[in-house]
């Protein structure tokens, strides 16, 4: 069965955008550690599945991350169909979303003195089909905002090791023919962070996960 990569949401609640790398609003944010990302909508890379990169490879699907108490609840139905249903079967339908994404991994980096990183992972998990993505992204504050300065997405994706001013992704590729379960490949990624560009930056080859930053 193939990943069903557009995902509508129900509602849409929306205290702060953290979209892209634009900032917040001025004043939002003193220190990136105590900053509430649980309770923000969060604006991920959207892909449309062009380029294609094979079955199960490239990013996920992205959009808006609407995080309530660090958790979203999403739904495939668009709102004329479910406003189409019974009262009772809106109800059954809100009991068990489509998807749901968490916070599975919140991370304070320091990759050099003067430099504090908020690493955060979200699993965006299928619950009602197969398949899964997995959402890394990087936050500072600059200026009294926040701002994304570094995003990875896509299936098959875990942060292996964070530590200082070096992040390892680990990504399953998958090749022509690989079933769902069971990638043929997996590599190492190794980022660093670079003190003139204030960003993480690739040291593998770029040739492997093209898709990936």
């Amino acid at each position: 069965m193939l990943t069903i990569r557009t995902i509508t949401s129900a509602c849409v609640w929306a205290p702060f955008f953290l979209a892209g790398s634009n900032a917040l609003e001025a004043g939002a944010c003193r220190d990136i550690a105590g900053f509430d990302f649980r309770n923000r909508v969060i604006q991920a890379k959207s892909y449309s599945g062009e380029p294609y990169y094979g079955v199960f490879n490239g990013p996920g699907p992205g959009g808006l991350l609407q995080l309530r108490d660090g958790v979203f609840l999403q739904w495939d139905l668009p709102p004329g169909m479910r406003a189409a249903l019974s009262r009772e079967e809106r109800e059954e339908s809100r009991r068990k979303p489509d998807w749901k994404t968490t916070i599975e991994q919140d991370i304070i980096l320091h990759p050099a003195p003067s430099e504090r990183v908020r690493l955060l992972v979200l699993f965006q998990n299928h619950v009602t089909g197969t398949g899964s993505f997995t959402y890394i992204l990087g936050f500072q504050c600059t200026g009294g905002s926040v701002k994304k300065i570094f995003e990875t997405s896509g299936e098959g994706i875990k942060l292996a090791r964070a530590t200082g001013n070096r992040m390892e992704i680990t990504v399953g590729i998958w090749a022509e023919g690989d079933s769902h379960c069971c990638p043929s490949q997996e590599v190492s990624l190794t980022y660093r962070w670079s003190l003139s560009l204030k960003r993480f930056v690739r040291d593998s080859p770029r040739g492997e996960c093209s898709w990936l930053p």
